[in-house]
């Protein structure tokens, strides 16, 4: 996904002929790489909800692991609807800016997941 959404800015800041007519293809691509990837995590996660609900602190976490990824997804969404190709073109700098604030935020939320949530999620009691 990260690779993904690199290879985005990478077309939209190249702005060339070629790039900006891949990309429609790499946008539609990151959506459904993300919409793919989130419905497995979203399945292993409630998975363990139940044993979740016993624990405060895991609760918190749960909260805030499915709060953010709505709030993300939402926002992904609003940019493809409101930045579509004809308006990158027109305004690569525009559409940067709003496409570098997800892609910064999904890097954020890449490394929360991977130091702070899988590991309390999926740790196994009494083990270190």
């Amino acid at each position: 996904m990260l690779a993904q959404a690199d290879a985005i800015v990478r077309a939209v800041k190249a702005g060339t002929d070629t790039a900006l007519r891949d990309l429609p293809a790499l946008r539609l691509g990151f959506s459904r790489l993300v919409n793919s990837h989130c419905s497995v995590e979203i399945r292993l996660v409630n998975a363990r909800a139940a044993e979740m609900e016993k624990d405060a602190d895991k609760t918190k976490l749960l909260r805030r692991f499915h709060d953010e990824l709505l709030m993300w997804r939402g926002d992904l969404m609003d940019c493809n609807a409101s930045w579509p190709q004809r308006r990158v073109a027109d305004d690569r700098a525009g559409f940067l800016a709003a496409f570098r604030g997800l892609n910064d935020r999904l890097k954020a939320r890449v490394r929360w997941e991977e130091q702070v949530f899988y590991p309390a999620i999926f740790a196994t009691p009494g083990k270190r």
